[in-house]
């Protein structure tokens, strides 16, 4: 579990690693998947808490709220 709190106060580019010099393609060093968004992979080891604040949605990436916010409340105009 110390290691688990010790990488989060590493930077996103030091838990990655390149495939190969020709591919814009990262090696995730915590389980070695190979993914092209290297944010929205980290958050998968260290998820946020975004909340909505019109509903009880809650999600791990701001993104993912955007576009909640966006269908399911369209009256925001977000």
């Amino acid at each position: 579990m110390s290691l688990i709190l010790e990488l989060k106060t590493y930077r996103i580019a030091q838990i990655f690693e390149k495939v190969n010099s020709l591919d814009e393609r990262k090696r995730c060093l915590l389980c070695g998947k190979i993914v092209c968004n290297v944010r929205n992979h980290y958050y998968v080891h260290f998820p946020g808490k975004y909340a909505c604040s019109l509903c009880t949605a809650v999600y791990t990436r701001s993104d993912t709220l955007l576009m909640h916010c966006r269908s399911k409340h369209p009256e925001l105009n977000v």
